[in-house]
């Protein structure tokens, strides 16, 4: 029976061999598991003889070379459970070279008296007396075995899918071959002197052997098919060879000859056949597994696309840098599989501080050890503080593994220890954010995986990410800067309005009074004027009147600006305004030998309620402008409406407007220059004009062609009654006004002095 045991296994162990061999003779896994089945094969025979010993230089013999195979079948082991499936040293040449190095000592230990000195017992039950070489067998062949062990386990949880089971198998069989070796072969005798199990040493390789065998046939551990089809034509090229060593005669011998001939020649093209079909599907299989990859990278690149699409999104649609930048480092964890938050650093004043953190389920933990006011980690930048400092003056991405290299200081190792544990941060990666060759800040990037897990892409993302930041820091700096200057304007415009108003109410005052006097003595209510007097004291009322007419407009500009126009609408007529506009610039239109006509008929114009004094203060401006640039011709004045708007056009035949000046009327303080005109307006009546309009909630607007005259018209809707409130302006009421315009000092001023021009204006 122990014969049939040592057959089994030595038969099993050199099968397994010739597979791996067979298989794939160039991987470095597949020739140590070569070297491990014959080593387990020699050491089954060399353990059956030390059994079957008559004398005790015989046992000795075979004792000592049961050990010598059993030094390279545990370091082959080793070799062989490190470099499986990759088939390659994964380890330096330099740890291999000593491992083969320590190898070839202590087999050379086992074959001399420092391991075995003698032997002692009867025959069948001979003991080895142990030497002084035990030792470094011990920490070679065990170290070997417990360290192939260990690194199956490693590899098994690592690992998925095939592979998985693959290394299962593996596993268990090796493990359960040299636990039994280990145990019953050397503990027992070593220890023990009990030598009792000794003779089922080739038995306790059919673990191995059973778990390879099913890890061939389940799991595909070698290429099933090649070996069923070698060995079946090894099996019948083998029978037929013993069928010619036992012909007869030389009809047989001949016909035995053809035979083999022929069983060889198919069995190699069958085998050929196989070989090629199981290339063809391991090609497609290769082709599968990159068109599987291709499409996982695909996906992880659209994926990618999709993170950067969504982190420009942010950039675009936030302005303020606080929430665009939470915003982004709240998006990194959930987009970046093996990344656990990031934290963004700043610089300001020369100085690099903690700005934000990603938001995670350990965000909470890390500001109770730190402190929720991270700003307060801000220090001068210099090189070599940290490596956030070290990667922002060297301009260069940072790694490491240690996550106390980024942050300490300012915070304590122990403490920076105690972040990482909590993150679970395996590497750490500091990516510097720039402008050109100003320094904007750091992005902090922790990864739970090493290094060697990340990816080219993960890497190419957080570039990609940090790319984005600096343009969302830059993008929020100058919204900053333009929002400052923005208020700045506003605030100098707020003063502007201010002190245009405050000056023409002071102003107000004293010309009022000089044009009500003028406008006395002119009319010679005072008594008879020189003539020549007469003309000095025109041309001062002439100009009181268009300053007069200069602080009204800086007024009404002040006023509407700051929402305090006061407007009382009333139900009015347009035909009437306008009529009453002719009847008051005939005399300008008749000095310049211009027609001035009204076409309407009253009956058909539309009543609305509106601000009559605003509504004819348009027709003004408008009539007007038409007489100032008109040289021949005439103004034509149309009203017209209909139960909706009532519309109003000042046609004139004058220069006309270019196209590109016509962009920049209804503007303040706009004007069109032109070379002829003598004088020049304010550039503020038709702004005053067009917000008159629109507080009526209507619409104004202009055509003209250069050299054929203009058309400036407005509409204002037609209404029933007045309205309660206009957005933009103060609604007055009768008592308000009576009280604004009652004439009861004795003092003339603008409030009070008689007929005067600008009294008019303001009522």
């Amino acid at each position: 029976m122990e014969l049939g045991i040592l057959i089994a296994a030595v038969v099993g162990h050199s099968v397994l061999a010739y597979i791996a061999l067979a298989n794939n003779p160039q991987s470095f896994a597949n020739r140590a598991f070569v070297i491990l089945n014959v080593s387990s094969a020699c050491w089954s025979i060399a353990t059956y003889f030390s059994i079957q010993a008559v004398s005790q230089e015989s046992a000795l013999f075979w004792m000592r070379l049961t050990m010598f195979f059993a030094t390279p079948q545990a370091v082959f082991f080793l070799l062989t459970v490190a470099t499986f499936p990759e088939g390659r040293i994964g380890f330096s040449k330099k740890l291999y070279y000593s491992l083969l190095a320590m190898l070839a000592v202590t087999v050379v230990l086992t074959v001399s008296p420092f391991l075995f000195t003698g032997v002692t017992g009867e025959v069948g039950n001979f003991q080895p007396i142990i030497g002084p070489g035990m030792l470094p067998f011990v920490v070679i062949a065990i170290g070997s075995v417990v360290t192939g062990c260990v690194v199956t386990v490693v590899k098994y949880v690592r690992s998925s899918g095939i592979l998985k089971a693959q290394l299962l198998g593996l596993l268990v069989g090796l493990g359960l071959t040299f636990l039994l070796i280990v145990v019953f072969n050397f503990v027992l005798v070593v220890v023990f002197n009990n030598a009792s199990f000794v003779s089922f040493g080739p038995l306790f390789t059919f673990p191995f052997l059973i778990a390879i065998a099913y890890a061939i046939t389940k799991h595909g551990l070698f290429n099933i098919k090649v070996i069923v089809s070698e060995v079946t034509v090894a099996a019948l090229v083998a029978v037929n060879i013993g069928q010619l060593f036992a012909s007869s005669n030389t009809s047989e011998i001949i016909f035995r000859s053809i035979t083999l001939f022929l069983v060889t020649l198919l069995g190699y093209l069958l085998v050929r056949s196989v070989q090629n079909e199981v290339s063809r599907r391991e090609e497609v299989e290769e082709l599968a597994k990159e068109k599987t990859k291709a499409l996982a990278e695909l996906e992880q690149r659209n994926k990618n696309l999709a993170t950067l699409q969504k982190i420009s999104r942010l950039v675009l649609d936030e302005i303020e840098l606080k929430p665009m930048a939470q915003k982004i480092l709240d998006e990194i964890p959930r987009q970046l599989e093996n990344c656990r938050g990031a934290l963004l650093n700043l610089v300001k004043g020369g100085q690099l501080g903690a700005y934000a953190i990603s938001s995670t389920e350990i965000t909470e933990k890390i500001y109770h050890l730190v402190g929720a006011d991270i700003g307060k980690y801000s220090y001068p930048l210099k090189g070599g503080f940290n490596m956030l400092h070290e990667a922002l003056v060297s301009k260069q991405t940072k790694e490491s593994a240690n996550f106390s290299e980024f942050i300490s200081p300012p915070i304590s190792k122990t403490l920076a220890l105690t972040l990482q544990k909590v993150m679970g941060a395996r590497h750490v990666v500091a990516v510097p954010l720039t402008s050109g060759v100003e320094p904007l800040g750091v992005m902090m990037f922790v990864f739970k995986v090493t290094k060697d897990e990340l990816s080219s892409q993960d890497m190419d993302m957080i570039h990609a990410i940090a790319d984005d930041m600096s343009i969302a820091i830059q993008r929020a700096e100058a919204y900053q800067k333009l929002k400052d200057a923005n208020e700045y304007l506003a605030e100098l415009d707020k003063l502007k309005d201010e002190f245009i108003s405050m000056a023409s109410h002071e102003l107000n005052t004293p010309l009022a009074a000089i044009e009500g006097y003028l406008s006395m003595v002119l009319e010679e209510g005072l008594g008879k004027v020189d003539k020549r007097a007469k003309e000095y004291l025109q041309r001062a009322y002439d100009s009181s009147k268009r300053l007069a007419e200069l602080i009204m407009d800086l007024l009404n500009v002040s006023r509407i600006e700051q929402g305090r126009l006061k407007m009382k609408f009333v139900k009015s007529n347009l035909y009437d305004l306008a009529e009453s506009v002719v009847h008051e610039l005939q005399i300008k239109a008749d000095a310049k030998k211009l027609s001035l006509k009204l076409v309407a008929d009253r009956a058909k114009v539309p009543e609305t309620w509106c601000d009559a004094d605003r509504i004819r203060e348009v027709f003004v401006n408008l009539v007007g402008n038409a007489i100032k640039y008109s040289e021949r011709g005439g103004i034509t004045i149309k009203v017209y409406g209909d139960a909706h708007k009532v519309t109003a056009e000042v046609q004139d035949t004058g220069r006309g407007i270019a196209k590109i000046d016509q962009k920049k009327l209804f503007q303040k303080f706009s004007q069109v220059k032109r070379e002829q005109d003598q004088q020049h307006g304010t550039g503020l009546g038709l702004y005053i004009s067009k917000n008159f309009i629109e507080l009526h909630k209507g619409r104004i607007w202009m055509e003209s062609e250069e050299g054929k005259g203009s058309t400036f018209a407005f509409e204002i809707p037609v209404l029933k009654a007045a309205p309660k409130e206009v957005e933009g302006a103060v609604l007055e009421d009768d008592r308000t006004l009576n009280k604004l315009q009652s004439p009861n000092s004795k003092v003339p001023t603008g409030q009070d002095v008689p007929n005067s021009p600008l009294e008019r204006r303001l009522g």
